[in-house]
């Protein structure tokens, strides 16, 4: 798969501008809300994490990427190896309050298979929205593939 160059420079600078953290804040607290509304619930204990096992890509914005790096606190990117989200340990996420729109979003709770898409999409609308308002540029990568690339920059 052909992946876009990741701007890894750019993401940091995002990630250290208040107005960035404050509007993604906004965006995932509006977002969860709207998500918790359908009472989704989880039925794989974090096999969706494994991402390839699972037959699954996550794909991140610039903004998501940012707002994540903002939540470090000193620890380093972590380790991608194979095709797993490195936060995923023992059924649970370690990245949680950072973590991005698709894994807030996606449930494989039949019931959730009417309302993911259309609110996806109405989402990573917005999303772009803010990226041209923020004036951040915006891509749209593979997870793993951002990680690795921040990895490379420490």
């Amino acid at each position: 798969m052909n992946q876009p160059d990741i701007p890894v420079d750019a993401l940091y600078q995002a990630a250290k501008r208040p107005e960035v953290v404050a509007a993604m804040r906004a965006f995932y607290g509006d977002a969860d809300r709207r998500i918790a509304a359908h009472s989704p619930t989880c039925w794989n204990r974090g096999a969706c994490c494994r991402l390839g096992e699972y037959g699954h890509r996550l794909y991140v914005t610039a903004l998501e990427v940012a707002y994540y790096l903002a939540h470090r606190r000193q620890e380093q990117v972590p380790t991608v190896t194979g095709e797993s989200c490195p936060h995923a340990h023992d059924g649970q996420c370690h990245a949680r309050e950072r973590r991005p729109l698709g894994c807030r979003i996606f449930y494989c709770d039949p019931a959730a298979q009417h309302w993911q898409g259309p609110l996806t999409e109405e989402l990573l609308r917005r999303l772009r929205r803010l990226h041209d308002e923020l004036n951040v540029p915006c891509f749209y990568a593979d997870w793993l593939v951002v990680l690795r690339a921040l990895q490379q920059r420490q």
